[in-house]
């Protein structure tokens, strides 16, 4: 069964989508996240993740690998197909050491990888690290949109990409 959001969360907070199998690890998770200062949301298979995930958009999604059902690799693989998730950052978590593990997850567009047992500074390293990558991406899309609004409002621009525009008012 799924969690919702905390009720006294301010909208302004990250929000962030834990999902594993084991309520222990879901519990010392999310504890550490809220105790940062994130909204986190539970889920408790990658079924329910999905269905959750659609209805609000987390701004980053940490996923357990092995679980009943969708583990976390297909978890993954689903999220990157849809337009509307498929740029939401997304770390995984194992308690395999398995370098094919790693591999995977990393081929499958995992943007990070904790291994499990994890330290609340791994954790929070990894999340803050992913989110201000996103951050970082929005603010080059944001810039390179600007450039081309300029490019687009600017009489000479315009002169440029279609020479004889000019000359066609005075005729």
């Amino acid at each position: 069964m799924a969690v919702g959001m905390d009720s006294d969360t301010n909208p302004a907070m990250k929000s962030i989508l834990v999902i594993d199998d084991n309520e222990n690890v879901r519990y010392i998770v999310t504890t550490v996240l809220r105790n940062f200062g994130f909204a986190v949301r539970e889920a408790t298979s990658g079924e329910s993740a999905i269905q959750m995930v659609l209805a609000e958009k987390p701004d980053l999604i940490i996923s357990d690998v092995r679980m009943p059902g969708m583990d976390g690799h297909h978890l993954l693989s689903a999220i990157r197909e849809l337009q509307s998730t498929a740029a939401i950052p997304f770390i995984l978590m194992t308690g395999s050491g398995s370098h094919d593990d790693f591999r995977r997850g990393m081929a499958s567009g995992a943007d990070d990888y904790l291994r499990k047992p994890f330290t609340p500074d791994d954790l929070i390293e990894a999340v803050l690290s992913r989110l201000i990558r996103q951050t970082d991406l929005e603010m080059e899309a944001y810039n390179q949109v600007n450039k081309m609004r300029a490019a687009v409002s600017d009489p000479p621009a315009r002169e440029s990409v279609h020479p004889l525009a000019g000359q066609l008012h005075g005729v």
